[in-house]
């Protein structure tokens, strides 16, 4: 299966003809795995080494830190496709594009890791347990000291957090079906007299259907779990997907003027009205496809 805007991607990645085009997603899972992989080894070296007692102590706080400096680092490379456009081009002329945008999916795959960190239980990281006890109680579930039964805990913490994550998934893909990979990939913010209005009933009811498809995946991350880890990482994906509609609508007002700003009073940007849920579900489900 080839994804909608696909041959577009190919024609601005000239070192990346043909099959080569599948060093993007080698890229983005490798991203992905490493960026989890430093964040469950930080984690983990009080329990690697015991005996330090610095580490012990501070084990409680090491999910904070290490995902925070992964969020950081990961909005940083994303948001330079942005800031370092003028640069480039200037630089490289038509390839700005291509020598940017390893940099961009790095960052966008650092903070994918994050919604992926969301779903692991600290406390049953092997090899052993936490040694710190407060590490245990930040990676429980919080919904037994709202005094909901221990039988009804997992119950109700599926019941909610599925709906989340089915939502999310449903959003980032029809995002990808609809808009085009060519628009996941901000092909347009190089090429910006190639791109086209899309025109799609989703956009009057939210500004970004797909950063809201990654909040809603982080909320069922922290809904399944429900703990205060979940819920830092819940905030934090927030925050860094904030950060980058900032600074990508910063650009979209310099190139549309009042118009754009005047739709953003009007449409929320990661939130959809409870009024506009049903339009939101059949865009889900493909009722209203994009138009030209």
């Amino acid at each position: 299966m080839e994804f909608k805007g696909t041959d577009k991607v190919r024609e601005k990645l000239p070192r990346l003809a043909g099959r080569k085009i599948a060093a993007i997603p080698i890229l983005m899972l490798t991203v992905l795995f490493l960026s989890l992989g430093v964040m469950v080894f930080i984690e983990l070296l009080p329990r690697l080494l015991p005996d330090i007692a610095l580490l012990a102590a501070i084990e409680p706080f090491l999910v904070f830190i290490i995902s925070t400096c992964i969020a950081a680092v990961g909005l940083y490379l994303v948001t330079s496709l942005w800031r370092k456009k003028e640069e480039m081009q200037k630089r490289f002329g038509d390839l700005a594009y291509q020598k940017m945008l390893p940099r961009g999916a790095t960052g966008v795959f650092m903070m994918m890791s994050l919604i992926v960190h969301a779903f692991v239980s600290v406390r049953s990281l092997p090899p052993v347990p936490p040694v710190n006890d407060l590490t245990i109680a930040f990676s429980r579930s919080l919904l037994p000291y709202l005094g909901v039964p221990l039988e009804l805990d997992i119950a109700i913490r599926l019941l909610i957090g599925i709906p989340f994550f089915i939502l999310g998934f449903l959003s980032m893909r029809r995002s990808i079906l609809t808009f085009g990979i060519d628009y996941m990939l901000v092909v347009y913010l190089y090429f910006p007299e190639e791109s086209e209005i899309k025109e799609n009933d989703i956009y009057s009811v939210l500004r970004h259907p797909t950063y809201f498809g990654g909040i809603l995946l982080a909320a069922g991350a922290f809904t399944l779990r429900f703990s205060v880890y979940s819920f830092f990482f819940l905030i934090l994906v927030y925050l860094v997907l904030k950060g980058l509609t900032r600074v990508e609508e910063k650009e979209l007002v310099e190139r549309f003027g009042e118009g754009y700003s005047d739709y953003m009073t009007k449409v929320p940007g990661l939130c959809v009205r409870p009024r506009d849920f049903g339009r939101y579900l059949k865009f889900l489900r493909g009722d209203n496809e994009n138009k030209s």
